[in-house]
């Protein structure tokens, strides 16, 4: 099995669901105000960074259980 096919695995089910609906609302639906400093910016960056590689990663597991 390989890691992209254990993430899939892993968000599933509801829980799965329920736990990426709250990374979504606590990275990609936050915003900072206006006076933000960079360090803050570049650290909600890279807590979206990871969201969007665990997406990518259920997605390709996804498509390689289908071809399996």
């Amino acid at each position: 099995m390989t890691p992209a096919q254990s993430f899939a695995r892993l968000f599933r089910h509801a829980e799965g669901t329920a736990v990426i609906n709250h990374l979504k609302k606590i990275t990609w639906e936050r915003t900072l105000s206006p006076t933000a400093t960079e360090a803050e910016l570049r650290y909600l960056e890279g807590q979206r960074a990871l969201v969007a590689l665990i997406l990518s990663l259920i997605k390709q597991g996804q498509q390689q259980g289908e071809n399996t």
